[in-house]
């Protein structure tokens, strides 16, 4: 008689099916269960980037993204050695591209194509090296009746119930997010729904486990790119990491968790480049048992809807009443708090579309019963643990310190299992790694937390990038210059020289203009142009130093860019003969003769910025920067009439962006406005490229940014595609050293004052910028201590870095503050009359 083998459910994410390593990781994975006994059930997503692109598409229908999803599939079955047959889906794409209006059934099916797509890639490779069977989800996974959501909700992110089956052969695969309605409709799960459709899929198996494989190693107490020194959380119940998934921890999508914790079926996390690493698991019996946090997650751009009422007060069913209008409109709330005349809201980021028309309507219809007020761009820190009203007394004094900010709403859930912080977005980040530091960093032995980030990613990176770490290199050196001549920044030209040989790696890029705002040090200024790039100036002051610097320097690679310039500065520089960049309608409205005959490019703003923090976010409705698209026939009216000729079209979006996908739609917005300024042969997609700020850290994927624009470049071959990169240039290439002045400790905690501050450096005071910051003196001394790093200038925002692990520190030891050669010395200052740090340069 034969027994049924145990069956393991594997769940692979977009990214860890979007090249051949991430394919030949699977397979081995596959394998390695098979001869454990388990007969393996594959669920898997579509291909990094596809599904974003289908999104865009059923919005606009713009028939060139079905280019871009067909060179992005046909790239991945070249490099897997396959062939197949997308043609259907691409026809009906383009079907759809001519249909006015998309029901949410249309939506859809479009969105389920990028799964679809990617499992006839994925069946026609494994299938070469494995016996599979495929696995329709529209057979098992029906949408629930039973859902009082909206119907465009119901469509495009379906609860399901979920049929029973069984998988003949020892390996099945079977596209994830996609289900069916009652009538055999498509329905999709929601983003990041494949998580679900692994948990629906193991329900119905009856399997032993499963394990969603990504590119962390699982749940961390804090996002790591902020707080490096998160912990992984090896064990946690269902009901915690629920909490942890829904308060905005990436990992898990929130819902997938409930159907394996109804069938007591274990969900294991794990990295798909390191199989054998430590992880994360989800299962009964691995609850916490004593008050503690586990983690502390931020979720961006929420909003918030305020209502006031003194008819509220004393009055039953007010709230009934209010509650119905976001019934009635379909929007799901996340916090409510209450008092005597006022109701507060948090609108739920996970199911709701919110933009402007849906806040419109949703306060023309409370203003019937109240007063309102929305407040955008707010940031939510949600605490999560158990029993977390007993740790009140510990997270009160860490909230004291942000007393001066706003908080505009605290909340503590019914349950014990979360406490959330609402606060200004630029505060949250500030917030999260105090509340880490005291909460968890301090207690993570105690509470049996695994290895921190940096250790798990350190392993990976024995030998880091050199541009990261090359100062460990040059300490001598550095200690050296440090002892005669600190406070002083200290720039090394091999990583500029080598950070510029990054960027040569993109092909598609026929000119690099180097924002000299950054930094401009004469030696810096004449390595990036000995090594072919040119310059991007914003003031006739660094026009006069590219000048004096480099001589005469050739006019075809110099770009000037103002912003609210006087009229002069544009003039000058067109009299000699530079590129000048115009950001705002009405100088050209204003002073038309300036321009005429003469040719121009016109930064553009795309209508969304990106960024680390709001002061860096360089387009969009809160910045100042750029021409908005309904001023574009305007422009080119007055273009028309005094012969000013549009020879390029620019557009900037922030800084510290690590996301490719910024890019494409930029150069996506940039193309299409060339239907209004036919003349134009630049397309300029600007800077802002993201740099790993600490050894165990990703920098931008150069590799994907390469890719997208090559994508653009077969569309227009008649356009150059330029960029103008600060920060990537000559950032990691930069240190400041500064000795240590006074330090303050109280046990294991305190201050570590330095000779120079905000005056020197002033990133973190400004945008609160994150600058990892060592002992050089002690470089290899055990970080015994816990410091905030201060300077001597009279402010209280005088900060260079909070709460920093370092080792025991006496008066002139040097520190040195990484990543610091962009916009350091060119942003520093004499306040209180302090001079800041001078500047060396090494070869």
């Amino acid at each position: 008689m034969s027994i049924d083998k145990p069956v393991v459910v594997l769940k692979f994410g977009g990214t860890s099916v979007s090249n051949l390593s991430r394919w030949q990781q699977i397979i081995s994975i596959i394998k390695q269960r098979i001869s454990e006994g388990y007969k393996v059930a594959v669920v898997h997503s579509a291909k990094s980037g596809i599904t974003n692109l289908l999104e865009e598409f059923s919005t606009s229908r713009n028939s060139q993204l079905i280019d871009e999803i067909k060179a992005s599939l046909e790239l991945l079955a070249d490099e897997l050695s396959v062939k197949v047959d997308l043609s259907d889906y691409f026809k009906k794409l383009q079907d759809y591209s001519h249909q006015k209006i998309l029901t949410s059934h249309n939506i859809a099916k479009i969105l389920s194509f990028g799964e679809l797509m990617t499992h006839e890639i994925a069946c026609e490779y494994l299938s070469k090296q494995i016996e599979l069977e495929s696995i329709n989800p529209k057979n098992i996974f029906i949408s629930s009746s039973d859902d009082n959501r909206a119907l465009a909700t119901k469509i495009l992110s379906a609860k399901c119930n979920v049929g029973s089956t069984k998988i003949i052969k020892d390996c099945a695969i079977m596209p994830g997010f996609i289900a069916a309605d009652e009538n055999g409709k498509t329905v999709v799960l929601g983003r990041g729904g494949s998580d679900t459709s692994a948990s629906y899929l193991a329900v119905s198996l009856g399997a032993e486990r499963i394990e969603i494989w990504t590119d962390v190693h699982g749940i961390f107490s804090a996002n790591p790119h902020v707080v490096p020194t998160a912990r992984l959380i090896e064990k946690i119940g269902y009901e915690e990491a629920r909490e942890i998934a829904a308060s905005g921890g990436k990992v898990l999508h929130p819902r997938c968790i409930l159907p394996a914790e109804q069938n007591s079926i274990p969900i294991h996390i794990c990295n798909t480049m390191d199989a054998g690493g430590s992880g994360t698991i989800l299962k009964k019996g691995y609850e916490s048992t004593s008050p503690r946090v586990r983690a502390i997650n931020v979720r961006h751009k929420i909003t918030l809807v305020s209502m006031d009422s003194i008819n509220m007060w004393h009055q039953a069913g007010f709230m009934g009443r209010i509650f119905s209008v976001f019934r009635e409109l379909g929007i799901s709330i996340d916090i409510v708090v209450t008092a005597q005349t006022n109701i507060t809201v948090s609108l739920d980021t996970a199911d709701n579309v919110i933009n402007s028309e849906v806040l419109e309507n949703l306060k023309n219809e409370l203003c019937r019963f109240c007063q309102v007020t929305i407040y955008k761009n707010c940031s939510a820190v949600t605490l999560v643990g158990y029993r977390m009203r007993a740790l009140l007394g510990q997270i009160a004094p860490i909230i004291s310190n942000f007393a001066e900010q706003r908080i505009y709403l605290t909340s503590q859930s019914s349950n014990d299992l979360n406490t959330s912080i609402v606060v200004d977005e630029d505060q949250a980040d500030k917030l999260l790694i105090a509340l880490h530091d005291g909460l968890i960093t301090e207690n993570a032995n105690q509470y049996g937390f695994g290895p921190t980030w940096e250790q798990l990613v350190s392993k990976k990176f024995e030998n880091p990038p050199q541009s990261v770490i090359w100062w460990k290199k040059e300490k001598d050196t550095l200690l050296e210059i440090a002892k005669e001549s600190s406070p002083c920044y200290v720039y090394s030209k091999d990583i500029i020289e080598y950070q510029i040989g990054l960027l040569k790696t993109l092909t598609s890029i026929d000119r690099i203009f180097f924002a000299m705002k950054s930094n401009f040090n004469p030696d810096v200024l004449k390595t990036i142009t000995q090594n072919g790039l040119g310059i991007e100036t914003v003031s006739p002051g660094e026009i006069a130093q590219v000048k004096n610097v480099l001589g005469e320097f050739d006019k075809e690679k110099l770009l000037f860019t103002p912003n609210f310039a006087a009229i002069e500065e544009y003039q000058q520089a067109l009299e000699q003969g530079y590129y000048v960049t115009i950001d705002n309608y009405t100088v050209i409205r204003d002073y038309p003769e300036v321009f005429k005959n003469q040719s121009i490019i016109l930064r553009l703003d795309p209508g969304h910025g990106s960024g680390h923090h709001r002061y860096v976010r360089t387009a969009g409705q809160h910045s100042k920067f750029g021409i908005t698209e309904s001023e574009l026939q305007n422009v080119r009216e007055i273009c028309q009439a005094h012969n000013i000729t549009v020879k390029g079209l620019h557009a900037h979006a922030g800084s510290g962006i690590l996301e490719h996908q910024n890019w494409h739609r930029i150069i996506k917005y940039l193309t299409e406005k060339t239907t209004i300024f036919t003349e134009v042969e630049i397309i300029n997609i600007g800077g802002g490229m993201g740099i790993a700020e600490n050894p165990y850290e990703h920098g931008l994927d150069l590799e994907q940014l390469n890719l997208i624009v090559t994508e653009y470049k077969n569309q227009f071959p008649h356009l150059q595609f330029w960029m103008e990169p600060g920060r990537f240039l000559v950032a990691n290439a930069g240190v400041l050293l500064a000795k240590v002045t006074q330090t303050k400790l109280k046990g294991d905690k305190g201050y570590i004052g330095l000779e120079t501050g905000m005056n020197s450096l002033i990133r973190p005071a400004l945008y609160g910028a994150w600058h990892n910051i060592v002992n050089l003196s002690r470089i290899d001394d055990e970080l015994n201590i816990t410091a905030t790093v201060v300077g001597p200038i009279c402010e209280t925002g005088d900060i260079l870095g909070v709460d920093r692990k370092l080792p025991e520190s006496e008066a002139g030891d040097v520190f040195l503050i990484a990543n610091c050669g962009a916009y350091g010395y060119s942003m520093s200052s004499r306040y209180n009359l302090r001079q800041p740090a001078q500047e060396f340069f090494i070869d």
